[in-house]
């Protein structure tokens, strides 16, 4: 468990750490946040994350000014406070505190909740694993480019998942495959990469983001373009992107074995490729 989280403005013990039961994050969802994943008390990824932090808040029309630079501060005296090696850190804010009612004031103060957690990551090593995953209905808003906390369809995906013994649930839209639960879903068919176009009906990952810049070092051909349930089941390889998960391979879906139920090749390259971005930060 965290020893220390930071709220508005103040460095606090994680049990102690509160905020009021009318914030609008609390009762409406009304909030944003970030994941950022820690190797070697490095952040990865840090400036795409603050760029989609600006994003989903002013999609929201939430009033909070995001200071890189204090941001970043923060970040990195958590994970000394924590003693994190590899990890991740949390960032939400919300819309701030209100008697509820669904019009919220235009001048409330924003709630600045930030913490760091120990993790182990799925990285190319000779401990690399292949996971399963499960299809499963997309129940979700129409808006997921924003990354808001509005997470119940997640969760009820992801502990269906879980009880199927799966790493992650595949969402499925009129038949096309949206992206996971926390997740964005690649396959590799006759050597090209295809991957859900980025728009509302997906969150654009972070590591997917990456992915993309560092795919243009290879031969690889990236098609962004949905795809059909059909289609993920006959593809030759099959892997997710997160900033929690990296490069994860996926080897089962439901009860159909991916490429044998072996890591491929190209899976195997990119998430290679993708480590080695943020291991020589």
């Amino acid at each position: 468990m965290p020893k220390i989280a930071y709220i508005n403005s103040k460095y606090i013990k994680f049990n102690e750490a509160k905020i009021h039961i009318e914030d609008r994050g609390l009762q409406f969802a009304d909030s944003v946040y970030e994941v950022v994943a820690i190797y070697k008390k490095n952040l990865v990824d840090f400036d795409f994350h603050i760029k989609r932090l600006k994003y989903s808040l002013k999609e929201l029309l939430i009033n909070f000014k995001v200071d890189k630079n204090k941001l970043k501060n923060i970040f990195n005296k958590l994970i000394s406070l924590n003693k994190i090696n590899n990890g991740i850190i949390y960032l939400q804010i919300t819309r701030g505190v209100q008697a509820r009612e669904h019009v919220y004031n235009n001048k409330l103060k924003s709630n600045i909740i930030i913490y760091a957690r120990h993790k182990k990551f799925n990285l190319p090593n000779n401990k690399f694993k292949g996971e399963k995953a499960v299809t499963c209905e997309d129940l979700r808003w129409k808006r997921r480019d924003i990354k808001t906390v509005n997470l119940l369809p997640n969760i009820i995906a992801a502990n269906f998942a879980s009880k199927h013994k799966a790493y992650e649930a595949i969402l499925i839209q009129n038949n096309k495959i949206t992206e996971g639960t926390s997740s964005n879903i690649w396959i590799v068919k006759n050597k090209k990469l295809f991957t859900h176009p980025s728009n509302t009906d997906i969150l654009k990952g972070i590591t997917r983001e990456t992915l993309r810049i560092l795919i243009q070092q290879t031969k690889l051909k990236l098609v962004e373009k949905s795809f059909t349930k059909k289609q993920l089941f006959n593809a030759d390889e099959v892997f997710l992107t997160s900033s929690g998960s990296c490069v994860t391979p996926i080897t089962k879906i439901d009860s159909k074995l991916i490429n044998g139920g072996k890591i491929g090749n190209i899976t195997l390259n990119l998430a290679k490729l993708y480590s080695k971005s943020f291991m020589n930060e």
